[in-house]
């Protein structure tokens, strides 16, 4: 099972419940309220408001937001990954003093994930560099077409598609969602 720690608010939480849960087993746990899965989640989503102890594949969301002063003593696992805003200086630090992998995602050539186009109906997500997914599956850079049912924020967009891409899942990318 891979957690997804999202850190960044609910929107973004919403977004990856409402995706994950259609292509595999999710189980989503907010400050108010359990989505269950069937018998064996693949993915555990949490939300909290530090990152948490979690053993295993884990990938913590903490977008555009600082780390808060109680995050100090945090240490993650050998195969965690933060998915960070390039913008969010604060945060890459964070990441860097505690030896945390990172996935920056942006608008910029510096960044993993960044956007080749974007329109009401569709996207490009560009992986500027190789990532490999957990399991060990390597991640070639490539343009990937993005459909979308309806307007996404560009941040939301592009932490839906690192974890995706983290988890194995980039094919689904091309539905709708």
């Amino acid at each position: 099972m891979i957690s997804v720690v999202v850190l960044s608010g609910g929107s973004t939480l919403r977004l990856l419940c409402r995706t994950l849960s259609h292509f595999c087993e999710t189980l989503c746990v907010t400050g108010q309220e359990i989505h269950l899965p069937g018998e064996h989640p693949d993915i555990l989503l949490v939300e909290a408001a530090s990152p948490l102890d979690c053993k295993g594949d884990v990938i913590y969301i903490l977008g555009a937001r600082p780390p808060q002063p109680e995050w100090e003593n945090f240490s993650p696992g050998p195969h965690a990954v933060a998915v960070i805003h390039s913008h969010n200086a604060e945060g890459l630090a964070f990441a860097a003093r505690r030896h945390l992998k990172t996935l920056t995602c942006g608008l910029s050539s510096r960044d993993t994930l960044t956007l080749s186009s974007l329109t009401g109906e569709s996207a490009g997500v560009c992986l500027q560099r190789e990532i490999a997914a957990f399991g060990g599956k390597r991640i070639e850079p490539a343009d990937i077409p993005v459909r979308l049912r309806g307007p996404l924020e560009r941040f939301e967009l592009l932490t839906l598609a690192a974890v995706l891409l983290l988890c194995g899942l980039g094919e689904y990318l091309e539905d709708p969602f």
